[in-house]
């Protein structure tokens, strides 16, 4: 709507009108305080007159605003103004690849078999990353995704360059506005030529519903047509959901059935996840190495540019070498007799040196708070655990869940809790180091990592175990929560009370990795627990409300990923695409 420009909402000024899709107005401003050119998205008008409408607005666009990844556009803030819901985003010149794809194709052109690949690569890593989250699209489509290139603009009618990026745009609000058309006409969300046979029928989603839209999108890049078509809607829903896709022409085999899995009508026959669809297309075009660069991707997002961030690459394990000989054999075996007695030497001097009173080893202090000593007093069968480190958390009655109820939140309860302790801070690497050398315990994931940073990539049997070693347990679900938002109705959702900034200090949570466990004095709770969001994932014990049988529940968020305390995610306990940003801390009925 024109009357905006001129106007400055929030931190921008409206600069100029863009565009009308199906979900919002798009303008170009300018961002007052970061002083740079930004998309703004101003929702359709329908959303402000439904109050649930306007709350999950803001519930997912406080999700959407937590990715970071290269090929995801970032969103900088959302808002209402004068009762118009908004988006303000980084802003990309374009053009979309559905604009890329229709001036090519009326000159009867096709992007080359390399590039589709390229573009593969990215929109696989950003749809993973973003499933791996929880987050779901709902419309994957060429209008969805735009070509970027910082250096230069891109014109629809160049071949694209190796510095063309592919980024995913408008996720979550495909859910929001959706919910609302559906609310008015009993319209099924997503577009038709892209949407899913689950979707058509209106069933249950998940992120295999993306991987068939973006195996859509492949279809159209190689075909030059999306693979269903009709004048009529419910003509090309009838398709998806009952017709086999066409073959396309000269295709080679090994293409075509990376097509076909990919728009496989069941989905557990299609692609588990969109990376493994990217590989298989590289390997079926020959690109063997190019694939093995999407093999070390599963574990690491690719580099970052600016304004987003990447994951940090998992740290190699070096393979044992196989012995040659007898002889080799025996010098082995002294080998390691030598080895055993210098490290218990080293170990036996590393364990004096961390109990040492004043040694530099003991506690690191940043912003006046003391992060944990590295050493913890060896565990003794039966023995109380030592109360130093732990928030002592009294009896009373605490309230969890938040309204309204989603699939990661229960409605709010009240829970009677008995007194407790809960360690003030997450497990550090430095304590886990002396937990494995200890006992023989196998490394996390993510090893080796920062001293005093929190270990991550612990199951949750690990961490269990940890527990029961140091003669504590893992909290429940409820004492966790508890420990963060404190007692009574209507408690806290965030450790340092209801404002999700914190007056502007969660701008200091780092959002590309983990940092010093403690070393953040505002990020903490009434009762002195740090870090309960912002760092790592933290396992539960026992679930405060059913979960899948077998499933164990995280709580906390991680870096680049602030949620409130209430935020539960049920999810399997030893193999998780989670496991790699979980860590833990443990707790304790009764401590010495």
């Amino acid at each position: 709507m024109p009357e905006w420009i001129g106007k400055t909402i929030g931190r921008v000024r409206i600069e100029k009108y863009l565009a009308r899709g199906g979900m919002a107005e798009v303008y170009l401003g300018s961002h007052l305080t970061l002083d740079r050119l930004v998309a703004v998205k101003v929702l359709h008008s329908y959303i402000e007159e439904e109050p649930d409408l306007m709350t999950r607005f803001q519930r997912e666009a406080k999700v959407v605003a937590g990715l970071r990844h290269p090929n995801i556009v970032q969103i900088f803030d959302f808002d209402t103004v004068e009762g118009h819901p908004y988006i303000v985003m980084e802003y990309l010149s374009g053009p979309t690849l559905a604009a890329y794809l229709r001036n090519l194709h009326q000159k009867n052109e096709r992007i080359p078999a390399h590039q589709v690949a390229r573009l593969l690569k990215g929109l696989t890593s950003a749809l993973d990353y973003a499933h791996e989250l929880g987050v779901i699209h709902r419309d994957i489509k060429p209008g969805n995704i735009m070509l970027h290139r910082r250096s230069a603009d891109i014109p629809v009618d160049a071949p694209l360059t190796k510095d063309i990026d592919a980024i995913v745009t408008d996720f979550g609000l495909v859910r929001i506005t959706h919910s609302a058309e559906m609310t008015a006409s009993g319209k099924i969300s997503g577009t038709p030529a892209y949407m899913a046979p689950e979707q058509a029928r209106g069933d249950k989603t998940d992120h295999r519903t993306d991987i068939y839209s973006l195996g859509v999108v492949l279809y159209e890049m190689l075909a030059g047509r999306v693979p269903f078509d009709s004048d009529s809607t419910l003509s090309i829903i009838f398709k998806h959901i009952n017709e086999p896709p066409p073959h396309i022409p000269d295709l080679s085999p090994a293409v075509q059935s990376v097509i076909d899995r990919a728009l496989a009508k069941d989905p557990n026959a299609r692609y588990q996840s969109s990376r493994d669809m990217a590989v298989d297309f590289y390997l079926a075009n020959g690109m063997t190495a190019q694939a093995e660069t999407v093999y070390d991707g599963v574990l690491k997002t690719p580099e970052p540019v600016p304004s987003r961030v990447a994951e940090p690459a998992p740290v190699p394990v070096p393979e044992p070498k196989p012995s040659g000989s007898r002889a080799w054999l025996g010098a082995g075996i002294v080998a390691f007799i030598c080895v055993l007695a210098l490290a218990a030497g080293a170990f036996i001097f590393r364990s004096a040196l961390l109990n040492i009173p004043g040694s530099a080893a003991t506690s690191v202090v940043q912003d006046t708070q003391v992060v944990p000593s590295a050493a913890i007093p060896t565990p003794t069968t039966n023995q109380l655990p030592v109360g130093a480190q732990m928030a002592q958390i009294p009896a009373g009655t605490y309230e969890v869940g938040k309204a309204p109820a989603d699939e990661f939140h229960i409605s709010p309860q009240s829970v009677q809790l008995a007194d407790f302790s809960i360690d003030q801070h997450q497990v550090t690497n430095s304590q886990y180091q002396q937990y494995m050398e200890q006992t023989g315990a196998a490394e996390p994931t993510i090893w080796p990592g920062e001293d005093n940073h929190p270990v991550r990539g612990v199951t949750w049997d690990q961490a269990a175990a940890y527990c029961t070693w140091a003669n504590k347990r893992l909290p429940t679900e409820a004492e966790w929560e508890a420990a963060g938002r404190g007692p009574g109705a209507g408690s806290q959702l965030y450790p340092w009370g209801t404002d999700a900034t914190a007056g502007g200090n969660t701008i200091n949570l780092p959002d590309q990795d983990t940092y010093a466990v403690g070393s953040l004095a505002f990020n903490q709770s009434q009762f002195g627990v740090f870090d309960l969001v912002g760092n790592v994932w933290e396992w539960t014990g026992e679930p405060y409300s059913q979960v899948q049988d077998g499933y164990k529940v995280l709580r906390g968020g991680r870096f680049g990923l602030l949620l409130d305390l209430a935020y539960r995610l049920p999810v399997p306990p030893n193999d998780t695409p989670y496991l790699k940003y979980a860590g833990f801390r443990c707790a304790a009925d009764q401590t010495q």
